[in-house]
């Protein structure tokens, strides 16, 4: 493929230098051009404002050709500068001249005829090849004979003697008031600009032959390695995505399982209460009340299914108690090594920074480490959701003798004030398109490790959870109670 694009674009770029080059050498070629041009007319005007009045008025009824001609004396400047500019040709073509040097060739006529036919043209330019080379045009009409240019162009019994004598009686008379017969031509030798601009294309292409070959050579010397490499990313990759696939599934399970423990707790307790009520409002009215027999066997009957319902709620929770889950000790440094792969591609995603502050030595607690990575993960993956793109998140642990400590700060828009109370409650949540269960999951583990979560939050300066646990557990933190508290 990358020899397919060098060939392809080769020809194309090749083009487009060789166009620019061209069209370089065409603009420089227009300007002397019309430089050489304006000059020559200058030169015209000067002779016609000033020299021939002059003339007229010193030496009157004569006509000098060497100080009153126009034709004349721009022709004889132009030879001089092409002395010096050899190949840089001016002529004054006509289509009557009266010197046949002036006479115009087969492309000088047509151009003029090309003005003649329309009178608003006013000049025309372009390439054209001659024997002796290639060479920029430009080409400006002539002014139109006025009354008195027909003194030496109209009659010629009426046309100074001196013109008679230089041209004759045959040429360049006869013409009539508004009459066109001549145009200036500047020819711009434009060959040698356009060998160089070809010169300058073929070293373009050499060059850009040996530098791609160069780059073909080391891309295809660093080929192997290169796809070696992205072949072990490729498979890091994918343990990655399994890891986090599994770690998904795990929390997902967890969020079911915790979620139908607490619905089932609660719905529990809310029928353990009536149940005592009713059994013991029947065992008061059956004591203190004179009852007929089958009216008292039926309140007894209640009274027995009331406590069949208390008795299943005790067998419930005699069994979620009896439940237990593997602990033991982990280092909560290297649990969040394990989880950082996992958020890695969200995290580049948005460009967001990632500042880890982990305790020197390792912080060694009591944990179930499947469960404390679910926590991790969600508490990160909601950091990032949070943190806009370029933002910063702080990883920080602590660890000393009796206490180990998590924080996650991001620089997020932060959690409302009237929002904070609610965050770890079921089924409540800030984001559209959740039922809220992660938080309130994150603290059931959290509490099940005997530690506690700490969350700090204000407006535009981002939030900051705060887990601590104790690296060993006593007997009072087996029977005490675990809180979770939120400061704004």
């Amino acid at each position: 493929m990358l020899i397919l694009l060098h060939v392809i674009a080769l020809p194309i770029m090749s083009g487009i230098t060789y166009v620019f080059l061209k069209q370089k050498a065409v603009r420089e070629a227009r300007e002397l051009g019309e430089l050489r041009l304006t000059t020559m007319s200058a030169v015209r005007h000067y002779v016609a404002e000033e020299l021939r009045p002059i003339f007229y008025r010193e030496l009157p009824g004569r006509f000098i050709v060497q100080g009153m001609s126009r034709s004349f004396i721009a022709e004889d400047v132009a030879r001089r500068v092409q002395k010096e500019l050899p190949g840089y040709v001016y002529k004054d073509a006509s289509l009557k001249p009266k010197n046949p040097a002036n006479a115009a060739d087969s492309f000088e006529r047509e151009t003029i005829e090309i003005f003649v036919r329309d009178s608003s043209l006013q000049e025309w330019s372009g390439l054209r090849a001659k024997p002796e080379g290639e060479y920029y045009v430009i080409a400006r009409p002539g002014e139109r004979f006025s009354a008195d240019c027909l003194l030496c162009h109209g009659d010629p019994s009426r046309a100074p003697k001196e013109l008679l004598e230089r041209y004759g009686t045959t040429a360049g008379f006869h013409m009539k008031v508004g009459e066109l017969a001549d145009a200036a031509f500047v020819y711009i030798p434009i060959g040698l600009p356009l060998a160089h601009a070809r010169k300058a294309v073929a070293v373009f292409i050499a060059i850009y032959v040996i530098f791609g070959i160069v780059i073909l050579a080391i891309i295809n010397s660093r080929f192997t390695s290169l796809y070696n490499q992205i072949d072990a990313d490729k498979q890091r990759i994918e343990e990655i995505n399994l890891e986090l696939m599994n770690l998904n599934q795990d929390m997902e399970s967890i969020i079911t399982e915790r979620t139908m423990n607490l619905i089932a707790l609660s719905v529990a307790d809310r029928i353990r209460n009536p149940a005592t009520v009713i059994a013991g409002t029947f065992s008061r009215i059956m004591k203190k009340e004179a009852l007929s027999e089958p009216l008292r066997e039926k309140m007894s009957d209640l009274i027995t299914e009331a406590q069949k319902l208390d008795s299943i709620v005790r067998d419930y929770e005699t069994i979620m108690k009896s439940k237990r889950v593997m602990f033991r000790g982990e280092d909560m440094n290297e649990i969040i090594g394990s989880v950082l792969p996992l958020i890695e591609g969200a995290r580049q995603a948005k460009e967001i920074n990632l500042s880890l502050k982990l305790s020197e030595s390792p912080a060694w607690f009591v944990a179930n480490r499947q469960l404390l990575r679910v926590v991790i993960l969600h508490i990160l993956k909601n950091a990032i959701e949070a943190t806009p793109p370029g933002g910063t998140i702080t990883i920080t642990t602590v660890a000393d003798q009796d206490h180990v400590s998590l924080s996650v700060a991001d620089s997020g828009g932060g959690i409302p004030r009237e929002d904070l109370p609610k965050i770890f409650s079921l089924f409540y949540s800030t984001k559209r398109h959740r039922i809220g269960m992660g938080l309130p999951l994150v603290k059931q583990i959290v509490e099940e490790h005997k530690g506690t979560i700490h969350v700090e939050s204000r407006l535009t300066e981002g939030t900051t959870f705060r887990l601590v646990f104790p690296t060993r557990w006593s007997e009072q933190a087996l029977k005490g109670n675990h809180e979770v508290t939120a400061e704004t």
